[in-house]
């Protein structure tokens, strides 16, 4: 039974259909190319045919999320078209499967069960709470998922495999950078609002450690996703005196909210988000020249406009695919995603075994992934995050995807000590 479907403008509605990426012509041999060591065939499982590996994706396409969920996708084709157009993988087409469940829980527990069956994994699963409430089914299904975020209770979750370094480290390495530019000083007070749950409740330990460490003061103030005028929680993180920074564990319209008041209140202090935290459509609005002044953005994926290779590369592929798409960073991260899924289904092929144990072990066997727009991940480990290194941002408004590297991705000393 199919999903719910999300009623989206004509622009959107392409990528909240099934997708299928240019199916091979004709069926292909179980036989890997080449072979497996001992020359047999390929053993296969749910969502793998002679001519076709299908992988799910749940996303959030149009509510909270949705423009940085739309460049995910986006990253994710990109990638898988890419493969298909030079043969494929294991001798097979890559189709996805995409899903819009709006950021909400129910439809995409309805959205997995529709999906589950016919896919070998999942290449993208986004949203805090989705991720939570479809962990169990993960596990119980052996369906290989990697979440679009980046909460340490995702550690040692069977099926979840973590792409990247954590909420709460990049928010440490965040802090550390504020405090080594001198744009905070030990004494002072971080104002820090953040969504309950595995997104910005787990950011919070960050802080908090953090501050511990560093001599700082955390003031926590809570916020729902839903909520789009911060004023009484920005006037609670100045009851007592005025923060000398703001940490966002929010999404963009939180971040959008908080900038605003504090440019109307004439406080300038710096802004540091997590990834999720900002969207480049923030810069057309009357926020934009305040973003641009004091907003940071702490992840662990470079930005669109870096100047790495691959991102110029990335960049120059995506004006081609998408000519009228408005990228956010977020399509590196799609794209390095699809690479770490790629690599391991290029390994369980060359095991012979493309059945979800055999890419759950194969991607566990990735100890080095270079994508070219992430530090280096090792995948070996499920208890540890496969990076604690993270690229601190600042906003460029002529820049393609809003943001430019400020610092290219570092480890603080702080992060070897947390434990989450």
């Amino acid at each position: 039974m199919k999903g719910p479907i999300v009623n989206i403008s004509p622009v959107l509605r392409g990528l909240v259909v099934t997708t299928a990426l240019a199916l091979a012509a004709t069926a292909c041999s179980t036989k890997a190319p080449g072979g497996d060591a001992s020359g047999g065939a390929v053993k296969t499982g749910q969502g793998v045919t002679d001519g076709t590996i299908t992988l799910g994706v749940l996303s959030d396409l149009s509510n909270v999320f949705g423009p940085l969920g739309q460049t995910l996708v986006q990253g994710n084709e990109l990638y898988f078209k890419q493969r298909n157009a030079s043969g494929g993988i294991c001798g097979r087409q890559v189709k996805l499967e995409i899903r819009d469940h709006a950021y909400n829980v129910q439809t995409s527990v309805s959205q997995f069960s529709e999906l589950e069956p016919k896919a070998l994994g999942f290449v993208q699963l986004l949203g805090s709470p989705i991720v939570s409430a479809l962990a169990p089914k993960i596990a119980s299904t052996r369906a290989v998922t990697l979440p679009a975020t980046w909460s340490t209770d995702w550690l040692s979750k069977d099926g979840l495999v973590i792409v990247g370094s954590a909420y709460p480290v990049d928010m440490i390495n965040g802090i550390q950078y504020l405090l080594d530019e001198k744009k905070i000083k030990k004494g002072d007070t971080l104002g820090h609002v953040y969504f309950e749950g595995d997104y910005g409740t787990n950011a919070l330990k960050g802080s908090q450690y953090a501050a511990e460490k560093l001599g700082l003061k955390i003031k926590p103030v809570q916020v729902v996703p839903s909520a789009t005028d911060l004023t009484a929680q920005f006037n609670e993180l100045r009851s007592g005196g005025d923060p000398q920074a703001i940490l966002v564990s929010a999404g963009p319209r939180q971040t959008a909210s908080i900038a605003g008041l504090a440019a109307g209140s004439g406080l300038k202090t710096p802004i540091l988000a997590n990834g999720p935290g900002f969207d480049p459509a923030l810069l057309a609005t009357p926020v934009g020249k305040t973003l641009a002044d004091n907003l940071y953005v702490a992840t662990s994926y470079e930005p669109f406009s870096g100047g790495s290779k691959q991102a110029q590369t990335i960049a120059t592929q995506y004006g081609t695919a998408y000519p009228n798409g408005k990228p956010t960073n977020m399509v590196n991260y799609g794209y390095a995603t699809a690479e770490v899924m790629g690599q391991a289904l290029d390994q369980a092929c060359k095991e012979g075994d493309l059945t979800r144990d055999g890419l759950a072990k194969a991607m566990r066997s990735l100890n080095k992934v270079e994508t070219g727009v992430m530090p280096a991940l090792d995948l070996s480990d499920a208890a540890k995050f496969p990076s604690t290194s993270s690229y601190i941002n600042r906003v460029d408004l002529k820049a393609k995807g809003g943001l430019v590297v400020a610092k290219e991705p570092f480890t603080s000393d702080l992060t070897a000590s947390f434990t989450g």
